[in-house]
C-alpha cells in the first residue's frame, strides 16, 4: 500500500511538469527543509487501560411545584443555556393567590402606619398631663393611666409590625411559587429524555427532563493498583484517546476514587475534558496511556515530523539527499515526541521536521541549518540537487 501511496504521489507530482517545478537542468527543484534525527533513548513505560466517558453533572429536572403542563419548550437533544426556561405550569391560582397576599401586604403596611400615629398621640398626650401635673392641674392617675396608653400604643404597634413582616413573607413566597411555576435550566447542558409532556399532569418533585452538562465531561479510567503511584492529581498527563471519534488528547489527573475495584484490584481515575464543541458525549469509550514508572528502550521523533493520510501516519526521510516516505505507528506521546514504530526508520537517520508539507517523494533537499534552540540532527548544506 505504502508502496502503492509514495508511486502515486511521485507521479502526480512529475507529471505536473511545469518551469517552475523543474531546475533549469532537468528535474525538480530541492525543497527547502529543516531535519531532526531519529532518536533511541529511554522513556517512561506507558500502560493501555479503558474507561469511559460520564457527565460531570446530570439532572432530573424537576417540578417544585404541583400543576398542568401547559408548555415545554426543550426536546430531547436541544441545548439549553442556564436559567433557560424548559417548561410552564399553569399559573392562574398562583397569581391569584399572589395579588390577594400583596393586598394583605399593604393593608399591613397601612395598620403600621395606624398605630404609629396612635402612639405619637399617646406619646403628646402623656407629655400634657405631666406639664399640667408639675402645675398641680392633673393628677397621678390621669398620667400613670396616659404611660398606660402609651405603652398599650407601643405593643400595638409592635403587633402591627410582626404583622407587616409575616405578610411581606407570605407575599414573598406567593411571588416565589408563582416563578416556580416556570421550570428553568439549573445549568447549561443538553436534554437527554424527557419526562412529561403538554396536558399531564406533573406533582411537586416529578422529574420533567433530564439534562446533563455538556461544556465539559470526565473520563473514568480504570487504573491497576500497581500503577496508581505513579499518578499526581494536577500534575501528571495521561493521553486520552477516543476510537470513535479518531481523536487523542494528554489530559492532567484530576482525581484518584479512593475506593477500588476489590475483584480487578483498579481504581477510578478522573480525567476532566474540556468540551466546547460537543463531540464527546457520556457513554464513550475511551482508551488512556498512564505512566507505569517503568523504563524501556524506544525510538522517538519529533512530533512536527508526523503527517497523516488515508493509510495512516508517516513520515518523510532523507534518502541520501531526497525525500522518502517512512511508515511509522505513534504508540504514545512523549513530551514534544513521538515513541513510535517503523519498519524503515532507524535511530540517527534524519527526518523533516519543517517544510515537510510541501515534499513529495523523490524530490531533492536542501538542509537548512537547524535555528538555534531548534531541531536537532547533523544539518546538511549542498545536499543533492543545491546550489
Amino acid at each position: 500500500m505504502w508502496t502503492r501511496s509514495v508511486a502515486a504521489a511521485l507521479g502526480g507530482v512529475l507529471g505536473a511538469g511545469g518551469v517552475s517545478s523543474a531546475q533549469p537542468g532537468g528535474g525538480p527543484l530541492p525543497a527547502n527543509v529543516r531535519v531532526e534525527a531519529v532518536r533511541g533513548e529511554t522513556v517512561d513505560r506507558l500502560r493501555e487501560v479503558t474507561g469511559e466517558l460520564r457527565a460531570v453533572r446530570l439532572a432530573r429536572v424537576a417540578s417544585e411545584e404541583a400543576g398542568l403542563v401547559v408548555e415545554l419548550t426543550a426536546e430531547a437533544g436541544d441545548r439549553v443555556e442556564e436559567g433557560q426556561v424548559i417548561a410552564r405550569l399553569r399559573d392562574e391560582l398562583k397569581r391569584f393567590e399572589l395579588e390577594r397576599r400583596e393586598a394583605e401586604e399593604r393593608s399591613a403596611a397601612a395598620q403600621v402606619v395606624e398605630r404609629e400615629a396612635q402612639v405619637e398621640k399617646a406619646e403628646r398626650d402623656l407629655k400634657r398631663l405631666s406639664d399640667l401635673q408639675r402645675q398641680q392641674g392633673a393628677s397621678e392617675t390621669e398620667v400613670d393611666d396616659a404611660r398606660t396608653r402609651v405603652k398599650e400604643a407601643e405593643a400595638r404597634l409592635a403587633q402591627a409590625r410582626a404583622d407587616a413582616l409575616s405578610a411581606l413573607a407570605e407575599s414573598r413566597t406567593a411571588r416565589q411559587r408563582l416563578s416556580d411555576m416556570q421550570i428553568r435550566a439549573p445549568f447549561a447542558g443538553s436534554v437527554v429524555a424527557k419526562a412529561a409532556e403538554v396536558g399531564a399532569w406533573v406533582r411537586e418533585g416529578d422529574t420533567v427532563v433530564e439534562l446533563v452538562q455538556f461544556d465539559t465531561v470526565d473520563a473514568y479510567i480504570d487504573v491497576p493498583e500497581r500503577f496508581v503511584r505513579t499518578l499526581t492529581p494536577g500534575k501528571t498527563g495521561v493521553e486520552v484517546r477516543l476510537p470513535a471519534l479518531g481523536l487523542s488528547r494528554v489530559e492532567k489527573v484530576d482525581t484518584i476514587v479512593a475506593s477500588g475495584d476489590r475483584l480487578a484490584r483498579t481504581f477510578p481515575v478522573r480525567v476532566r475534558m474540556a468540551n466546547a464543541d460537543g463531540v464527546l458525549r457520556p457513554g464513550m469509550s475511551v482508551v488512556a496511556l498512564v505512566p507505569t514508572g517503568e523504563p524501556m528502550e524506544a525510538m522517538t521523533i519529533s512530533k512536527d515530523a508526523v503527517l497523516r493520510s488515508d493509510a495512516g501516519p508517516f513520515v518523510y526521510f532523507d534518502a541520501g539527499g531526497v525525500a522518502a516516505i517512512a511508515p511509522v505507528e505513534t504508540v504514545f506521546a512523549s513530551g514534544e515526541r513521538y515513541v513510535i514504530r517503523s519498519p524503515v526508520l532507524k535511530p540517527g537517520m534524519t527526518v523533516i521536521v519543517e517544510g515537510n508539507e510541501r515534499v513529495f517523494p523523490g524530490q531533492p533537499l536542501n538542509i537548512l541549518k537547524a535555528s538555534p534552540g531548534g531541531a536537532q540532527g547533523a544539518p546538511r548544506e549542498g545536499a543533492a540537487g543545491a546550489d
